[in-house]
């Protein structure tokens, strides 16, 4: 079979799994989103009250929904505004379906040459995670604390980066990062042999 044909065969079948189990991936990832949100959050006014898979009330699907408090100062007992961050959870499973996808096919040399890529890739889509679907559910939060500070324009470098992510920035960042990830650990061509 034609090496084309394999690319093809790989990309459908990745697109069906991450379709069908988008919900499921969503749910066992919300433990580590919550974590990175806390972490995030800390020193900052805000606070994480949960993370977790609901059906869209919008609409049929599910969501990955964070609910957060945001008080005006950190040393405020009462939180100023409690929200409720939503992202569509096809769009929580497109980093990895893509990730995972380019490391899977990228030609090895070897069998060690492809697990030592894939170990490598473990900690990388830990970080692309946390760049992508944890910043787009903390964006609200920042978005509310630049209005509780009377920000004549509440546009927050948060809200530019969630932005750039949903416009496709989600998709280039996990084929780049994928990309330098797959190439970080390639096959070491023999070393010039000297006369």
């Amino acid at each position: 079979m034609p090496l084309k044909w394999l690319w093809v065969i790989a990309a459908v079948s990745a697109l069906a799994i991450g379709t069908a189990g988008a919900r499921s991936y969503a749910r066992l990832a919300a433990p580590y989103y919550r974590f990175v949100a806390e972490v995030l959050a800390d020193g900052r006014p805000w606070q994480v009250v949960s993370v977790d898979v609901r059906p869209s009330a919008s609409g049929p699907g599910w969501v990955l929904a964070l609910v957060g408090l945001v008080r005006e100062f950190s040393t405020d007992r009462a939180p100023a505004a409690k929200l409720v961050s939503k992202l569509q959870v096809a769009a929580v499973a497109e980093s990895p379906v893509i990730f995972w996808t380019i490391l899977l096919v990228w030609p090895a040399g070897s069998g060690r040459e492809r697990l030592s890529r894939l170990a490598l890739g473990i900690p990388v889509f830990l970080l692309l995670e946390a760049a992508t679907t944890v910043c787009q559910l903390m964006n609200p939060l920042a978005y509310a604390s630049a209005v509780l500070a009377g920000e004549p324009d509440p546009v927050t470098p948060w809200e530019h980066w969630s932005r750039f992510l949903e416009e496709g920035g989600r998709v280039v960042l996990a084929l780049a990062v994928a990309a330098v990830t797959a190439t970080a650990v390639g096959s070491r061509a023999d070393p010039v042999s000297r006369p």
